[in-house]
């Protein structure tokens, strides 16, 4: 009886540590996105980063991830006009030559009670690191993370002060995973 029970108690142990445990998700970055909206005069600009990485740790237990860390490439901006997409990166606004990244990376992840995600975490643009809280949901059937935050421009030096241009910006972000 005794072996029964050790080998019951070490079964049980490792069905919870492998219960507890991460991995990495594989990004599929043809499926994903980062994308921006800002109201310049009035009308809606639409615009991404094509190039970008991210990586997602995540912890089948909780259905969520431990961790997440992503970094965009400015010079890969596109508003689908070359000359604003030259402009924007000049040095009032992503200056790319100087800072060619922006960054976020998560300090804790919240599942809430409808079972949706928040990341809490730092951004970085422009050498700027201010927290923000990234709401999303993740669908794992489809391996998909999809949230959407809105940021105030001006809080990362990101162009001036402008009676045309909008100061929030929202950013949609989607990244499709595999494991």
């Amino acid at each position: 009886m005794k072996i029964v029970t050790k080998i019951s108690i070490a079964a049980a142990i490792a069905v919870l540590v492998a219960l507890s445990m991460s991995f990495l998700l594989k990004p599929d970055y043809t499926k994903s996105s980062v994308a921006f909206k800002i109201k310049n005069a009035g009308i809606g600009v639409d615009g991404s980063f094509t190039k970008f990485e991210t990586s997602i740790d995540f912890n089948e237990s909780a259905g969520a991830p431990s961790s997440i860390k992503a970094t965009i490439e400015t010079a890969t901006i596109n508003t689908g006009i070359e000359a604003r997409d030259k402009h924007l990166k000049k040095e009032e606004f992503f200056d790319v030559e100087k800072y060619p990244k922006i960054s976020f990376e998560s300090t804790q992840i919240l599942k809430t009670t409808s079972g949706s995600l928040i990341a809490e975490g730092k951004l970085t643009i422009k050498n700027v690191t201010k927290d923000i809280k990234i709401p999303f949901t993740y669908t794992a059937a489809t391996g998909v993370f999809e949230g959407t935050v809105t940021l105030n421009r001006l809080d990362y030096g990101v162009g001036g002060k402008s009676m045309t241009m909008a100061d929030e910006v929202q950013v949609a972000i989607k990244i499709t995973t595999t494991k």
